[in-house]
């Protein structure tokens, strides 16, 4: 997945994508996970030293993963090198709290808590923009999955990972503040993670996989997975080039403008076509949707929208309105 159109999404490859759409005349459809049949992303949990100390070999998988961050773990050796680092190479750091309590503040794993949940979410957030680099903070994961800290999530962030089981499915109603994942158990093969690859192929899904410690380590926090189990996952995961690895954020915003888009109804005015649309707050920014239409041109902006060579369209969701006009 090395090629990218000016969006910088990936392209995915094959006959399966965007080929097997017909779109009719003056009909709008959008690209189900920007063309490719599913989509994966890999999250870890607590930026614990056993992330730390394989960071190097998740990075040499070359695909964007998403690390949920506790800054009270700042005095850990090579913290904040390693991820700001990590930052740089195209990761998200999202995140997982100051102490990772409960939303009742209380129970926390990594020193005493806040006095607020926004305290917690806020004092984290500071620390990975202004210490790490990250522009801003787009996500969260809640710490023991307690869903008590949604509405807290819903004053920060765009989406929020809980640890519920099961999958994301185009224009589904799945909670964008409890989104489920994969909880990975103690020794886990790449075998159970490649069926579940399998499936969100299958079923035109995303799949989320959450890790917490990565063997081999000296620092077992909570059910460890082998590194090699997961590097092996993620190039199965890659073969082929059907499904798109990214971070939450990234799939997360396709998934969710897709919903927002395709729920609008659109007016007409004249020979036109006009789509308009509100983005949620921190809602990422340089979004688009890929789409294609047959018999008719697309606007954003006064500006005629090029088709791409795969044969599909590329709209910015930060434009907030789509003209579709008859040739």
């Amino acid at each position: 997945m090395t090629d990218h159109t000016l969006s910088k999404l990936p392209i995915p490859s094959g006959n399966y994508c965007w080929q097997k759409v017909t779109s009719q005349s003056n009909k709008l459809e959008i690209l189900n996970w920007a063309g490719f049949q599913g989509a994966i992303t890999y999250t870890y949990d607590d930026s614990q030293p056993s992330h730390l100390a394989h960071y190097g070999r998740l990075q040499a998988t070359g695909v964007p993963m998403t690390f949920y961050l506790s800054s009270n773990l700042s005095d850990l050796p090579n913290f904040a090198s390693i991820w700001s680092q990590a930052v740089q190479d195209g990761h998200e750091i999202g995140n997982h709290t100051a102490s990772h309590p409960y939303a009742d503040l209380t129970g926390s794993c990594f020193g005493k808590p806040l006095q607020s949940t926004t305290a917690e979410i806020t004092e984290c957030n500071n620390y990975i923009i202004n210490h790490l680099g990250q522009a801003t903070v787009w996500t969260m994961a809640a710490p023991f999955g307690d869903a008590g800290w949604k509405e807290a999530a819903k004053a920060n962030f765009f989406l929020n990972r809980g640890v519920g089981g099961g999958m994301i499915a185009p224009n589904d109603d799945t909670d964008p503040f409890y989104l489920p994942c994969y909880v990975a158990g103690d020794g886990d093969t790449a075998d159970r993670f490649n069926h579940l690859i399998d499936l969100a192929r299958e079923q035109q899904s995303w799949q989320i996989f959450l890790f917490h410690t990565i063997n081999p380590t000296d620092v077992n926090w909570y059910a460890p997975v082998a590194i090699d189990e997961i590097t092996n996952s993620i190039a199965y995961a890659k073969s082929g080039n059907e499904l798109w690895i990214d971070t939450v954020a990234n799939i997360g915003a396709y998934w969710l403008g897709q919903k927002i888009v395709a729920a609008t109804v659109p007016t007409r005015s004249g020979d036109q076509l006009v789509w308009r649309w509100e983005l949620p707050d921190h809602f990422p920014t340089g979004k688009v949707l890929r789409v294609i239409t047959a018999g008719a041109v697309l606007k954003q902006n006064d500006q005629v929208l090029k088709k791409q060579p795969q044969g599909y369209y590329e709209i910015e969701l930060d434009a907030g309105m789509l003209v579709m006009a008859d040739c």
